[in-house]
């Protein structure tokens, strides 16, 4: 069933993707929502053009995790990429979906990567340190219907 392989990829590319529980990094940092949601446009433009090594890339400066669980994710990104594309077809573009803020220091932004076939969630996590907005974690994969959790 072709939803489950490509469940079973983008999960295993999620799991990968950081989740801020290894050793911290040093990270570049946003001074305003403003700015990271430019960000997050821009990192969506590269994996909507099908682009993905270079998504990661626009995340890397701003990740708050050890920098080798990043490019062991961008690998396995990088990797998956092919196998994604036989699935669902190629990246015709993006759409954000919506952005959620608890308190003052968690920013959540959710977009969809599409494809020919099937939407591909993206969703980001920003922390704002005393220093200002860095990437906590961020995930894609193909559980549309969280989409429509509310």
């Amino acid at each position: 069933m072709p939803s489950l392989t490509l469940r079973s990829l983008l999960a295993s590319l999620a799991a990968v993707a950081f989740t801020g529980l290894l050793q911290p990094a040093h990270a570049d940092t946003l001074k305003s929502e403003t700015e990271v949601r430019a960000l997050a446009d821009k990192v969506m433009a590269q994996a909507g053009a099908g682009r993905t090594d270079d998504a990661y890339g626009l995340l890397s400066p701003y990740a708050l995790v050890d920098i080798r669980a990043f490019e062991g994710a961008r690998t396995n990104a990088r990797s998956a990429r092919m196998a994604i594309e036989a699935l669902v077809g190629n990246s015709v573009g993006y759409e954000f979906i919506r952005s959620e803020k608890v308190g003052e220091s968690l920013l959540k932004l959710t977009y969809i990567e599409k494809t020919e076939r099937q939407a591909i969630p993206w969703m980001f996590i920003f922390y704002k340190a005393p220093a200002g907005w860095a990437v906590s974690s961020f995930s894609n994969g193909a559980n549309v219907d969280a989409l429509f959790e509310r």
